[in-house]
């Protein structure tokens, strides 16, 4: 997690995951989104006009393409009649556009409905539903000459799962320091309380100063809601390390979280080791992971991890012995150097854990509350900090990218239809009030309420 280890990737690293993670997702999405739409392509007999060769992107072939070399190019689907329509889903050839449009008729005039900065493979573009007879694509900026193989247009229905999950990260120094709307909990279902405490060299968890009382705060924050809480608790901080910990003293370390759950009286443990190196760590962690599961399902307790996806190691069983694996999806620079980005930070990053033997019901999906500059150095900046403005599509000020009320229900969208056990944000304190129209918080329960129905 930010702040937890105080080191930022050297450019070289974040370059050559980005490369990976594009070459991932490009081979595997490719042959088939993976999201299960069934829903009518509602560009299917619709007609097409526009800059030439627009209408060679809705023929339901990625062999042909609509090749775009003029910043402003745009395809216009005329419909026939009025139709709802709450999503695309569009394909590109390599990775060159860097911003795109989407707008809809009313009343004679164009209104803007969307817009991003990447579409790259299996795009998914989603707003709230409009209702028209027209919508116009354009290509604003790009980098090289653009090849839009396939763009199909959807109204996309709500998807069942009545276990959707909000997870979200606290930190007990921001308990009581007026950081944390108490609103937030009606659309948060899991807290993990970050940073509680750390190990021992002997596998004792030591609390940090004032964690205790601080979870007493935030348990009166929540009040009556059905909100899970879970204790986060890191590694050792000096006098051994975490492998040494597993090797001589896994028993105690092991029981040492359980009781710990228990005395708390809150719902699991949640675990991030950053990172294990080496076959010999994932083996240590992997035992420790597995034989932690068992006991905490023993008492009815839940376990959860933080991962990141790239180089993990983990066994089968203790990857089946784990209930939420929070998805570090974002510090994953892309080719713009853009963390936040749908390719580099949703999509790949799932299909990474799937591919590892997860289930895609244990993933939380993570989006960060903060952004990260494009050199990749060290610095994260809060969403509501006030030197930023935020907005609603793309929020790049300063060199630095953020999530925006579009990519977090972009992301959201992804989770629901992917079948994802839900969303994981970090940080909560990082946010605006649910109240305000461009709190994060409050448009990921927008789009569960357009994307999620009860079973």
């Amino acid at each position: 997690m930010k702040n937890v280890i105080k080191k930022a990737w050297p450019l070289v690293v974040a370059a050559v995951l980005a490369v990976a993670l594009l070459i991932f997702y490009g081979v595997t999405l490719s042959k088939d989104n993976n999201l299960g739409i069934t829903e009518e392509n509602l560009a299917d007999g619709a007609t097409v006009y526009g800059s030439a060769g627009a209408g060679m992107a809705f023929d339901s072939g990625r062999m042909t393409a609509w090749n775009v070399s003029e910043k402003g190019a745009e395809a216009v689907v005329d419909f026939g009649q009025e139709r709802e329509i709450n999503a695309l889903l569009l394909n590109e050839t390599g990775y060159n556009v860097k911003q795109f449009s989407v707008y809809y008729e009313n009343g004679g005039e164009w209104e803007l409905c969307y817009r991003q900065c990447e579409i790259g493979v299996d795009r998914l573009a989603t707003f709230y539903p409009v209702t028209t007879k027209k919508i116009k694509v354009v290509i604003d900026d790009f980098k090289n000459t653009v090849r839009i193989s396939d763009i199909a247009v959807y109204n996309l229905q709500a998807r069942e799962n009545s276990d959707f999950r909000v997870s979200t990260y606290i930190r007990p120094e921001h308990i009581g320091q007026g950081l944390i709307d108490p609103d937030c909990f009606d659309i948060v279902t899991d807290v993990q309380f970050i940073a509680y405490g750390n190990f021992d060299p002997e596998g004792n968890v030591v609390p940090v100063e004032g964690a205790d009382e601080a979870l007493k705060g935030l348990k009166d924050m929540i009040g009556n809601r059905d909100v899970s809480i879970t204790v986060t608790v890191f590694p050792v901080r000096e006098g051994a390390t975490m492998a040494d910990v597993y090797r001589d003293h896994m028993d105690n370390a092991v029981q040492s979280i359980v009781n710990l759950v228990e005395k708390l009286d809150v719902d699991g443990a949640d675990f991030d080791w950053e990172y294990p190196h080496g076959s010999e760590e994932w083996a240590l962690y992997s035992e420790f992971i597995a034989r932690l599961g068992e006991e905490l399902h023993k008492t009815g307790k839940e376990l959860s991890i933080a991962l990141s996806p790239w180089g993990v190691n983990l066994s089968q069983e203790a990857i089946d012995s784990i209930d939420q694996l929070q998805l570090m999806s974002y510090d994953m620079f892309d080719y713009k150097g853009d963390n936040n980005s749908y390719s580099g930070a949703a999509a790949c990053a799932a299909e990474y854990f799937i591919s590892c033997g997860f289930a895609p019901g244990q993933l939380n999906l993570g989006i960060s509350f903060y952004g990260r500059p494009d050199d990749g150095s060290g610095v994260w900046v809060n969403y509501r900090d006030e030197n930023y403005t935020q907005d609603e599509y793309i929020m790049y000020q300063n060199g630095v990218w953020f999530n925006t009320v579009t990519t977090v229900r972009d992301k959201t969208a992804y989770a629901a239809l992917r079948g994802l056990g839900g969303i994981m944000i970090f940080s909560q304190d990082e946010d605006l009030p649910v109240s305000d129209p461009l709190s994060l918080t409050a448009q990921i329960g927008k789009a569960i309420d357009m994307f999620v129905k009860e079973a």
